[in-house]
């Protein structure tokens, strides 16, 4: 799996992320390019807001149970899909 690749599809960068965990840059990407512990990966998943088999899952296409709430690109905050009035 590559999660790099994952985190940015969820729409998150390094730079990001590590701001969130309060790390330095390196330190993620050495963490995600390298085998990254359980309790890093629950960490990165806690900063990002999506769960651990979210982080995980194999399909690059974000998704949530719900299915109401997608996560901006860029900035990573989860935004609510409202049904407009007809």
């Amino acid at each position: 799996m590559d999660l790099k690749k994952r985190i940015k599809d969820l729409g998150f960068t390094t730079s990001m992320l590590a701001e969130k965990l309060g790390v330095s840059q390196p330190a993620i990407s050495q963490a995600i390019n390298g085998n990254p512990s359980l309790s890093r990966l629950q960490d990165i998943a806690a900063a990002m807001n999506v769960t651990l088999s979210e982080l995980l899952a194999e399909d690059s296409t974000p998704t949530h149970a719900d299915n109401t709430t997608i996560r901006c690109p860029y900035c990573g905050k989860s935004l609510e899909l409202v049904k407009g009035e007809e």
